[in-house]
């Protein structure tokens, strides 16, 4: 049996992870979990979402299926925020997982889906399902349980005692900084060296403690061992599509669509220029110079945005992100080749090699001390102070699905720490 689960949280409070996990074990006298519960993203330009549109799934091995649907259909019913004006929860129980269910999870990452689309492939493949209020978290329940991950990582959550949800949590930062580096690279995001920030744990009323993210449970292990917190009530140790880049579609300027994430090749047009509150911006064109599109490096992504204040007309990029009412808002930037850059300065003298000095409007330059003139400047390459290379967002900034660069393999890469 695949059980998936979506939308029962809400910005308020409570958390669809920690309802798996509670079901999980709540389905243990009836079953046994196969393999490891699977934590999926889905599309982050979802309007209705919370911020991190995961939906769950897991398998159960069990010849008692009424009484799973029964302990499962229970179980959402308590612990969904149906309060939440946004809160449609979904729950799909399926005997297999088919080929159809499998592309409409990749349609799910990349694409803003309807409903009737959902409810449509339920039906045709005969799966059991329930939906609540207006039964949007089938999309999400659709999704995990056909969800396939060639590339995946694992989040290892640790959930929040019941009686201390809504209160600050308690984590000693002293030990979150040492588990870091003990373990990073094979974690990441646990810390943002560079902000000197503390980004594994939410700030919100929701269940959870925090989440530590990598590519090695043992590492994983090693730095959930070393953090010192006040009690957890459970842990769970998820297989995900975290870190992956799964939503990121390869396309062209001119063929971007709202709300679908892409990596695209071109030449920036023009110099990145900042607005109020600190956002960056600046023009994406075809190498063909047909079509133009506006790219958004926006004040969270903190340090980020100095790379891209430095790019100038000319130099090659490739970019990643989503689009936004026609901006894409920048995850990776990579540096492909730099423009030359040149100045136009005053003449040196040709007797002594000192800078002249203008003679006047109109009038040339002259050397005060030689006498000597010159009509025009002289043109000046300048070494640029930015290399090529990958640069990303820093963990404060950093989307769920969007690949850190320590998980990159070759040269020039520069991460955020």
């Amino acid at each position: 049996m695949f059980i998936g689960i979506d939308d029962t949280d809400s910005e308020r409070g409570l958390c669809t992870t920690y309802l798996a996990a509670v079901l999980m074990e709540r389905l243990a006298p009836l079953g046994e979990v196969v393999g490891l519960p699977r934590l999926v993203r889905l599309n982050p330009c979802a309007r209705y979402k919370t911020r991190g549109n995961a939906a769950l799934a897991f398998e159960l091995e069990s010849d008692r299926p009424d009484e799973v649907k029964e302990m499962a259909l229970k179980t959402v019913l308590e612990l969904s925020d149906f309060s939440g004006s946004n809160t449609n929860p979904g729950l799909v129980i399926a005997d297999g997982v088919t080929a159809k269910m499998t592309a409409f999870y990749r349609r799910a990452v990349t694409e803003i889906l309807e409903i009737g689309e959902a409810r449509e492939l339920l039906d045709e493949e005969g799966v059991w399902h329930r939906g609540f209020k207006k039964g949007r978290g089938l999309i999400g329940a659709l999704a995990a349980i056909g969800a396939d991950l060639p590339d995946y990582t694992y989040e290892l959550i640790a959930y929040r005692e019941r009686q201390r949800w809504g209160t600050p949590r308690d984590i000693d930062a002293a030990s979150v900084w040492k588990a870091d580096a003990l373990t990073y690279p094979c974690t990441w995001d646990t810390v943002d060296c560079h902000n000197r920030r503390i980004v594994f744990a939410p700030h919100t009323g929701d269940p959870v403690l925090f989440g530590i993210r990598g590519s090695d449970p043992d590492a994983i292990e090693v730095a959930f061992r070393t953090i010192k917190s006040e009690p957890w009530e459970r842990r769970v140790l998820y297989k995900t599509n975290q870190g992956t880049d799964a939503h990121i579609l390869d396309g062209a300027i001119g063929d971007v669509v709202d709300c679908q994430s892409y990596r695209l090749h071109g030449l920036v047009a023009d110099r990145p220029a900042a607005i109020e509150g600190g956002h960056l911006f600046f023009t994406l064109q075809d190498v063909d110079k047909k079509s133009l599109l506006k790219c958004a490096a926006f004040e969270p992504t903190k340090n980020f945005r100095t790379i891209v204040s430095r790019l100038i007309p000319g130099d090659e990029v490739e970019v990643w992100g989503a689009v936004r009412e026609g901006k894409l808002n920048l995850e990776k930037i990579k540096i492909l080749n730099l423009a030359l850059q040149e100045i136009l300065e005053a003449p040196a003298c040709s007797n002594c090699g000192r800078r002249m000095e203008s003679a006047g409007k109109g009038q040339g330059y002259r050397c005060r001390c030689c006498k000597t003139k010159s009509a025009d400047r002289e043109r000046r390459i300048v070494t640029r102070d930015l290399e090529k290379g990958f640069y990303e967002v820093p963990p404060c900034a950093r989307r769920h699905l969007s690949k850190p660069l320590v998980r990159f393999t070759g040269e020039n890469m520069h991460p955020s720490r």
